[in-house]
């Protein structure tokens, strides 16, 4: 049995509570749970109690817990939490949170927004707005500290300590140097910070951040990719002049890895990107997401029946060819998918580029004959052995072993080298390779594989069967 999930453990007791309008053990029970757990176990009760369980949270917690939430879930609290509520809470909640309220809430609910957010907020979020959807200034915080070179060690944990008082949920761990012209000169960890001599000056002791900057302008996927080489926990985001404008941390870059993830996994599964959890899809709009990718493959797959169709005298004169059409499908299809699979998840991390096409090729030409001789190793010694306790084969069994072992090396060579090479061609032709579905693949080889199969038994069958 899976281990429950730990909201799980509290939510008879939530309900017992609020059905008692024991609203005092409520808020004291709430605060003994991770703000994480709270935000997964709130869909479970009705949008009623929903309400009366965030606004039991108090002020800071109730930040903490509004992040963890999908888009849906915080769209529904601000359209129906009280004024004095949602105010203190768009104060509290970082820039790029509220960026994305912005664009997703209709109109009426963000002039609610602006009307209760602070002129230097909204002026801020708008800045975010500006930058593409896809880039690292979209995601950026704009909550952070900044040092002058000349301030102390003991001046600059004063001014830490002083941000920490008013923001009490943030997590910093690099604080920032700018000159007079808000250029970006440097960094310091508060580790080093609190290690250092009270008085020594910031100059001495700040790090330079020149290779570990983010443009504001870069794909936040590139920025992650970032983080990832050099481990970083934070970054500085700038502007072409290097002026500071804003910090990356670890955890944006690990949800932008997550969601990057899931849309190849969805890609190579054959269905357009999902944009909300599972079960908040609407149920037509999943159709929609599921049916067009379907719709193609299986447009696709009836030229198989094309292709049948065009040896259909052969197929007449050797019926028992029939009976390997699966076999022959599946393994072209398995190997371009396993193909595939291997090549973009390298290309993803970077270990492949298109200039590598040679390299790869000659790498999966010489996988896919191995790997054919195998398979039409094992389709031989089937079909020979077999026959030796059967006539199902009928009396030239072992030309029929024949054209299933070099068709099964051939098909899969093809798969092999299809799966390979075509995302590689995507990539350079500007198309995500991930759809280079392992679904997309398969048809193909599907289709040409029966091709290579009926030309194979084309040519050895004539004189026996054909």
């Amino acid at each position: 049995m899976p281990e429950p999930h730990p909201i799980e453990i509290f939510i008879p007791e939530i309900r017992m509570l609020i059905q008692n309008k024991q609203f005092d053990e409520l808020r004291n029970l709430l605060s003994e749970i991770n703000p994480i757990d709270i935000a997964d176990g709130l869909s479970r009760f009705p949008q009623e109690q929903q309400l009366l369980i965030f606004k039991l949270l108090g002020s800071v917690r109730s930040i903490e817990v509004f992040e963890e939430l999908d888009m849906s879930e915080q769209q529904y609290l601000i359209q129906h939490l009280e004024d004095q509520t949602i105010a203190p809470l768009l104060e509290g909640i970082p820039t790029d949170v509220a960026a994305k309220l912005f664009k997703k809430l209709p109109e009426r609910f963000v002039k609610k927004m602006t009307i209760l957010m602070k002129k230097e907020k909204i002026e801020v979020v708008q800045n975010v707005l500006e930058y593409p959807a896809k880039s690292a200034g979209a995601l950026m915080q704009t909550e952070y500290i900044v040092l002058t070179v000349d301030m102390t060690a003991r001046s600059s944990i004063e001014r830490l300590q002083a941000s920490l008082r008013v923001r009490k949920n943030m997590l910093i761990h690099t604080l920032y140097v700018i000159g007079n012209n808000g250029k970006l000169l440097g960094g310091i960890t508060v580790n080093t910070l609190i290690a250092a001599p009270p008085d020594i000056k910031v100059r001495d002791i700040m790090s330079p951040v020149s290779l570990l900057k983010i443009s504001a302008k870069m794909d936040k996927e590139d920025a992650a990719k970032v983080f990832s080489r050099y481990k970083l926990i934070s970054a500085p985001v700038v502007d072409e002049e290097n002026r500071l404008m804003g910090i990356l941390t670890v955890d944006d870059m690990v949800e932008v890895i997550q969601n990057a993830d899931t849309e190849d996994i969805q890609r190579f599964g054959g269905v357009e990107v999902l944009d909300e959890p599972y079960f908040k899809v609407p149920f037509f709009k999943m159709i929609q997401k599921r049916g067009t990718w379907l719709s193609v493959l299986f447009i696709g797959e009836m030229l198989t029946a094309t292709a049948i169709g065009f040896f259909e005298k052969e197929i007449a004169k050797a019926v028992v060819l029939v009976l390997f059409i699966p076999l022959i499908i599946s393994s072209g299809g398995n190997s371009g998918s396993q193909a595939a699979t291997l090549v973009v998840r390298a290309m993803a991390l970077k270990e492949i580029s298109f200039g590598d096409w040679w390299r790869v090729l000659r790498r999966e030409f010489a996988s896919g004959l191995v790997l054919g001789s195998i398979l039409g190793a094992f389709g031989f010694l089937r079909i020979f052995l077999w026959s030796q306790f059967t006539n199902v084969y009928g009396p030239h069994y072992f030309f029929v072993a024949l054209t299933v072992s070099i068709a099964l090396l051939f098909v899969v060579l093809w798969g092999t080298l299809s799966g390979s090479l075509l995302p590689i061609v995507l990539r350079r032709l500007g198309v995500d390779p991930a759809v280079a579905s392992a679904p997309f693949v398969a048809t193909l080889v599907d289709v040409t594989g029966l091709i290579i199969y009926f030309s194979v038994g084309l040519f050895l069958l004539q004189g026996t069967l054909l």
